[in-house]
């Protein structure tokens, strides 16, 4: 039973570790608001996890019109994350 036990704990642990999409940019601005002429309030670097908590339309990126609202509160444009589909 301790076994099962840790082995349970051992994966709840590694899961959330993995928690997110990586950036794919080098140095990626995440802005108070969908689009390019809204403030920046952080950036994120190449290979950072974001935990993505909406999307929602904005300025086109490279054809892609679609951000990522973070955890942090800013947003991301989605053609700088790493989420494994083009749309929502």
């Amino acid at each position: 039973m301790k076994l099962v036990t840790i082995a349970a704990f051992a994966l709840a642990t590694a899961s959330s570790l993995v928690n997110g999409y990586a950036i794919k940019g080098d140095v990626v601005n995440c802005r108070s608001g969908p689009g390019t002429s809204y403030s920046v309030k952080r950036t994120y670097k190449k290979g950072q996890n974001v935990s993505i908590t909406c999307q929602q339309a904005g300025t086109s990126v490279n054809g892609n019109n679609i951000w990522d609202k973070t955890s942090d509160g800013c947003y991301v444009a989605d053609h700088y994350v790493y989420t494994g589909v083009n749309g929502y």
